[in-house]
């Protein structure tokens, strides 16, 4: 499908700046004897901005295409910004002119001028004078446009900053229209739109799980990735036309876009948000869960509470906040446990996607040279202040905290302190020390009686039991972002034939009633009284195809026992006679084969309550000698317990190094303190 055949249909996520863009562009020029008789007056301009590749051109595009479909004709003129500039002096004033003379000529019309930034910049003294007159030219001329007269300017740009401000106020362009980077659910609608001409398309589902994947990317990131996808889908099918000469006859019918492809596409393509910076934004992940999962609910719950109602969904807002704070919503996460500037506050960060994110870390404060931290700080809130609803999100305020001056400590708190209730910006703080060690600048600035103050404290014993018997259990799912395993298992996995389902059945290992992974090879009694299990996968694997072996020897068996049974058929059926009449003559039968198993089961004990009860043991141990230990060292334990594990080493002793570690780390941490006192 062309772009010049596009209209808002083919257009996804963008749902509440079509209905905008509708009201404010071409109900005017469509029904015009309406705003007549109420004498309004119709807009004069709109402008788009927002970060490259999110559908500003896109939707001035499908604005064109539905003007010539309406009933009443609307004329649309598009020009480059770069097109209407000349090295000749007078030209561009020109080109102008004539532009809006035409757009008077076959009005009602639409003047869309795509990076606008280009041709009306920033007026300035070090400018040469061609811009300044381009500048006013631009200015005289919107100024000229009669408040009936049909003709609407609509401007795009990827800077705002650069834009003249003397262009950015009513009745030039009224309006000024963001466009964010899409959210989960504009994804998932992108990628629908992009294949809805397919005819062999993906299931839903996976469709959810791409665009939970596909954090950061823009309309154009996901285009490209549809596209990356079917190439892929390509090379795994025609190899070889990387090596012929001539043409070579591809079946487009036959040609299937599968999910493996799309996967492999993710890793080829960069977003180009992601060029410019990372931004710190990921989901918590599945093994961190058991540790963290609680504060982020309890963070959330505090949220429903300070924020308006509907600010934290994609909803407009249509209440009050429910606390009593006379300023807009905003949290600090605190504690000596740096988890909430490493976990929560990016899973935040996650959940709240909807909302425009702007960062103001110790990265951004000096990210040009030259420039004076109080004037980045300035203008990263204004520039919040222009995408509201928003979130700042202030990751560790003390590591920039001493290293800027004290003009900028000002100007930083009395701008936070100047944002009242009425500016709907959710502030997001993090600052790794307790809330009663905090500056006195910044502990003012939150309410610990009205919520506005978490602070994370170390895990509690039941939170790492669970933490570490996910080393026993083998049920991680790293790809429970927002689906379950049980949903993406037969999306990530399709299903075998029956031949390879018997081949993988002999390396794959459900987990039992209990967790565990099967069969373990050896049980060892390490550090007194505490056992260890070791696990060898190598093992685990030749264990696996014993079931499949033994049932092979109990068929041959059975086998020789049949031969046998015929060939002396006359001479065993006179014993089995006379057998058969002593059992009945003494009233007692001999013991049925369900018998003898059921009493050899119970008299030897279960070799899954064993490894049970080790297991427990085990994690006992580890959750007693970690008491009060963050996140972080919980983390690395875990990681130095599972390395450990694969190369079947003494998980006592790794737990005894960290464990000495640790006291030695906090003796360290102890000496200035007791040198001061």
């Amino acid at each position: 499908m062309s772009v010049a055949t596009k209209d808002f249909s083919c257009i996804g996520g963008l749902e509440k700046h079509i209905r905008i863009v509708k009201e404010m562009v071409l109900f005017p020029l469509m029904y015009g004897d309406v705003y007549a008789k109420f004498n309004l007056r119709p807009p004069r301009g709109l402008l788009f901005y927002g970060p490259p590749g999110t559908g500003k051109t896109l939707v001035a595009s499908a604005l064109a295409t539905e003007c010539s479909n309406s009933e009443r004709k609307v004329s649309f003129i598009s020009r480059k910004g770069s097109d209407c500039l000349s090295k000749w002096v007078g030209e561009s004033e020109k080109k102008l002119e004539k532009i809006f003379s035409l757009a008077q000529q076959t009005k009602p019309c639409i003047i869309f001028f795509d990076e606008v930034d280009g041709l009306a910049p920033v007026r300035s003294s070090r400018q040469d004078f061609v811009h300044a007159s381009v500048v006013s030219t631009l200015l005289a001329l919107m100024d000229g446009l009669d408040n009936n007269s049909e003709i609407i300017v609509i401007g795009a740009t990827n800077r705002i900053d650069a834009i003249d401000p003397a262009l950015r106020r009513p009745g030039r362009f009224d309006k000024e229209l963001y466009f964010p980077l899409p959210c989960y659910s504009a994804r998932k609608e992108i990628l629908s739109v992009h294949i809805k001409s397919w005819k062999q398309k993906p299931v839903q589902k996976f469709l959810a799980y791409l665009a939970s994947k596909t954090l950061g990317f823009c309309g154009s990131d996901l285009q490209a990735l549809c596209v990356e996808a079917v190439m892929c889908s390509v090379r795994r099918n025609y190899p070889q036309i990387y090596n012929s000469k001539s043409k070579y006859h591809i079946n487009e019918r036959h040609l299937k876009v599968e999910k493996e492809d799309f996967l492999k596409a993710c890793q080829n393509i960069v977003p180009a948000s992601h060029r410019v910076i990372v931004a710190p934004i990921k989901i918590l992940s599945f093994k961190i869960q058991p540790l963290l999962q609680e504060d982020l609910t309890g963070i959330l719950s505090r949220l429903q509470t300070l924020c308006p109602v509907g600010m934290l969904t994609s909803d407009n807002i249509t209440g009050k906040a429910m606390s009593k704070s006379s300023s807009c919503p905003r949290i600090l996460l605190c504690g000596d446990d740096d988890s909430h500037t490493r976990h929560l506050g990016p899973a935040l960060l996650h959940t709240l996607e909807h909302l425009p994110y702007h960062i103001l870390d110790v990265t951004t404060l000096f990210e040009e040279t030259g420039k004076a931290a109080e004037e980045a700080v300035i203008q990263k809130i204004k520039t919040a202040r222009r995408t509201l609803p928003a979130l700042l999100y202030i990751p560790g305020v003390l590591t920039w905290w001493d290293l800027v001056d004290e003009t900028t400590r000002v100007v930083f708190t009395s701008l936070i302190r100047g944002l009242d209730r009425s500016v709907h910006m959710l502030v997001l703080m993090t600052a790794h020390c307790r809330h009663v060690n905090l500056p006195p600048e910044i502990a003012e600035l939150y309410d610990n009686k009205l919520g506005e103050v978490y602070e994370v404290r170390s895990p509690s014993p039941q939170k790492r039991c669970s933490f570490f018997k996910q080393l026993f259990n083998g049920n991680l799912d790293s790809l429970s972002d927002r689906s379950s395993q049980a949903d993406l298992a037969p999306i990530l996995y399709p299903k075998k034939l029956k031949g390879e389902n018997r081949k993988l059945r002999n390396h794959v290992h459900p987990a039992d009633s209990s967790g565990l992974l099967g069969m373990f090879e050896n049980t060892n009694f390490l550090c007194n009284s505490y056992p260890v299990v070791n696990m060898h996968r190598n093992g685990l694997e030749e264990i696996s195809a014993a079931p499949t072996t033994r049932k092979i020897k109990t068929q041959s068996k059975a086998r020789n026992k049949l031969g046998a049974v015929r060939s002396s058929h006359s001479t065993s059926s006179r014993s089995r006679t006379a057998i058969k009449r002593e059992c009945n003559a003494s009233g007692e039968g001999p013991p049925s084969k369900r018998q003898r198993l059921t009493t050899a089961t119970s008299s030897a004990p279960s070799s899954t309550e064993l490894f049970n009860s080790q297991i427990e043991d085990l994690v006992e141990t580890i959750v007693r000698s970690t008491d009060e230990w963050s996140s972080h060292l919980l983390e690395s334990l875990f990681s130095a317990l599972e390395l450990t594990m694969e190369n079947s080493g003494d998980l006592c002793a790794t737990v005894n190094e960290h464990v000495a570690r640790y006291e030695e780390l906090k003796r360290v941490k102890m000496r200035p303190k007791r040198e001061d006192d």
